[in-house]
């Protein structure tokens, strides 16, 4: 019989569509940005591994500085473990993965954490040793037929099993996987044994532990009386719970009468201690104590003789099996959201050592052309460009007064001065006013040669800074390295740079004099106070003033003489303010075209040599081959997945 959906069934079916596609589509988006995720972590996991700072080390790798073992074994751990759980946990927001209940144990060396493994498989399958680091990777115990990794991105292939553990000792990230017949491991539950975290020489296989953990649904934590409060182990612990996994701790290898002693001072001091370090909550995982085996007990552990150990096997099943694995997802989301700087913080150091020797290359830049400008165009007593117009205009004047001749010839740069720069860094520089002759030095060379004192003292001042910090990319090295040879090239390129702009200058001066000597003509009788205009010199040789007749010593003749002949004259008078004007703008075609030459100095000088020398040393120093980008981009989209996935 054929029916017509009522209006209110039509609506509810249409909604359902529409929710339907509506969660495909977030569904597909959540794909989208964990593929992207996915990738920009493996991009990161291939630059570090490359670069050497994800491998045993214990003062850093040569790419990049740490301030000690311990900061480098953080590091390590920090971002291999939020590689693994990107992959093991946080794609489970997509992907339900493998349909096994994955157990991992865990801990630090010798306490007996492979023993903890034949009792949850109630068979002596892993080997047990009181030798530290004995277990040198991460071992699956599965049923004979199980088929692991089906649907997961596990980071590492499995070894043979035919291997023997010197070859798999090799396989740093390695696992094996062991097959067992017996029944008395469940068909659906993957049991790993992990190396020790804190064994001498464990960060070798440290990624393997780590991928191991990050895979489990649930971790035995297992600890003794000695290592209970080891700090290193202690902040794993917290490190895992606060990334959202599930953590059962079994007290191994600790006397019955001392068991409520530890189990109390770990709730009430080891654990509150690291979690005020750590600004962390303190995890609250179920303990169960096992017997304080002696020797040759090993074999009973799973037998009614030991109820300790069927404790602690339904203990870690019934926790494993009540693992929400979305709930997991969603913890592992926010861990790694509130971790990735740790992640980045290779990439930002190196992007940081770039950017911050660019800006010290444009502020020194910046600062010598304030320190030339201030020192030479702008003083308060002087400016000197001016003066040697004074004295050029004077000379065209009385060609032949020898006195003009010898004080302009005080004021060009010694060519013997500029070889010495040339040779050896300012080895003449005026440390007492004097050059080497005696003599006082021309005013641009010293504005210029204390500019560029100053820029190189900043330079490696900032040099040093960098590298005195206790993590620190190993650019600035490079930089110190070959800071002696720049400085070499700087000084023989700064004496030719500024022969070459101190003769620019005067053939600048020398064409402004001209013209303003032929608009003087218009003026005699200010050309014949001119000429009764003398020059003063201090015993170095440097000029003090000019003496004006009726007006005593001065420091520019043209100004004052420009205005007062004019009102004494009234046959002048008429083109004495054209003439003026005119003076005034030659002066400042003057500065502007001497700070316009100093720019092109400095750009030409300091900052392009300086910024290629900085680009050649990042080369030398092995950067990271990672677009910075991933800076901004991996923090977005962990931002984006976590709004998708309802958390904000």
């Amino acid at each position: 019989m054929y029916t017509v959906d009522s209006d209110a069934t039509q609506t509810e079916r249409w909604l359902s569509r529409v929710q339907t596609s509506g969660r495909q589509q977030v569904d597909q988006n959540i794909r989208v940005l964990l593929a992207g995720i996915l990738s920009d972590f493996a991009s990161l996991r291939e630059a570090y591994a490359k670069a050497g700072i994800l491998g045993e080390t214990s003062a850093g790798s040569a790419h990049w500085r740490l301030p000690g073992s311990k900061e480098v074994a953080r590091f390590q751990r920090n971002f291999l473990l939020l590689d693994s759980i990107i992959r093991h946990r946080v794609t489970r927001l997509a992907e339900a993965g493998d349909e096994y209940c994955h157990v991992a144990v865990f801990g630090g060396n010798n306490v007996g954490k492979s023993t903890v493994i034949n009792i949850l498989a109630k068979a002596p399958v892993a080997s047990a040793s009181p030798e530290g680091g004995h277990t040198r990777h991460a071992q699956a115990f599965v049923a004979d037929k199980a088929e692991l990794f089906r649907n997961s991105a596990f980071a590492f292939k499995p070894l043979s099993t035919s291997l023997d553990d010197e070859a798999a000792e090799d396989m740093a990230g390695g696992y094996k996987v062991s097959r067992l017949t017996s029944a008395s491991l469940p068909a659906d539950l993957v049991l790993w044994d992990t190396p020790d975290c804190d064994a001498v020489g464990s960060s070798r296989y440290l990624a393997s532990a780590v991928e191991a953990v990050a895979l489990a649904d649930l971790v035995v934590y297992v600890t003794s009386v000695e290592k209970y409060a080891v700090e290193h182990i202690v902040d794993w612990v917290f490190q895992l719970h606060d990334a959202g996994l599930a953590i059962v701790e079994c007290l191994n290898k600790t006397r019955r009468c001392d068991r409520g002693l530890v189990i109390r001072k770990q709730a009430d001091t080891v654990f509150p201690t690291m979690s005020e370090r750590l600004g962390l909550p303190c995890p609250t995982p179920p303990i169960v104590a096992l017997r304080n085996l002696t020797e040759g007990d090993e074999e009973e552990l799973w037998g009614p003789d030991h109820p300790e150990a069927e404790e602690l096997r339904q203990t870690v099943f019934a926790n494993a099996r009540t693992a929400d694995r979305s709930v997991q997802a969603v913890r592992a989301l926010d861990f790694v959201r509130r971790r990735l700087g740790d992640a980045l913080m290779p990439v930002r150091v190196e992007r940081e050592a770039r950017q911050s020797w660019e800006m010290a290359v444009e502020s020194a830049t910046a600062a010598f052309l304030s320190s030339y400008e201030q020192d030479y165009l702008a003083s308060a007593t002087v400016i000197d460009p001016f003066t040697r117009l004074n004295l050029e205009i004077l000379k065209l004047l009385e060609p032949a007064n020898a006195d003009m001749r010898r004080a302009l010839d005080l004021i060009r740069l010694p060519s013997r001065l500029i070889l010495q720069v040339g040779r050896r860094l300012l080895s003449s520089h005026f440390s007492n006013g004097t050059d080497a002759s005696g003599s006082t030095p021309a005013p641009e060379w010293k504005a210029y040669s204390d500019a560029h004192m100053a820029l190189l003292d900043t330079l490696g001042l900032k040099i040093d800074a960098e590298r005195s910090a206790a993590c620190h990319h190993p650019f600035w090295d490079v930089l110190a390295e070959c800071w002696p040879s720049q400085l070499n090239l700087l000084a023989e390129e700064f004496g030719n740079k500024v022969s070459e702009q101190m003769d620019a200058t005067r053939r600048t001066i020398e064409a402004v004099a001209r013209d303003i000597m032929e608009k003087l003509k218009e003026q005699p009788t200010l050309l014949a106070v001119l000429r009764g205009v003398r020059v003063t010199t201090s015993v170095g040789g440097s000029i003090v003033g000019l003496l004006l007749p009726h007006h005593g010593l001065v420091l520019d003749v043209l100004e004052p003489l420009v205005s007062q002949v004019a009102m004494a004259s009234a046959v002048e008078g008429v083109t004495s303010y054209a003439t003026q004007q005119f003076v005034e703008a030659r002066k400042r075609e003057i500065v502007d075209e001497l700070k316009d030459r100093a720019r092109d100095t400095a750009r030409i000088l300091y900052r392009e040599p300086l910024l290629a020398f900085g680009a050649t040393a990042m080369a030398c120093a092995a950067p990271f081959d990672v677009d910075t980008d991933i800076l901004q981009r991996l923090p977005k989209s962990l931002a984006r997945l976590s709004e998708l996935c309802g958390r904000g």
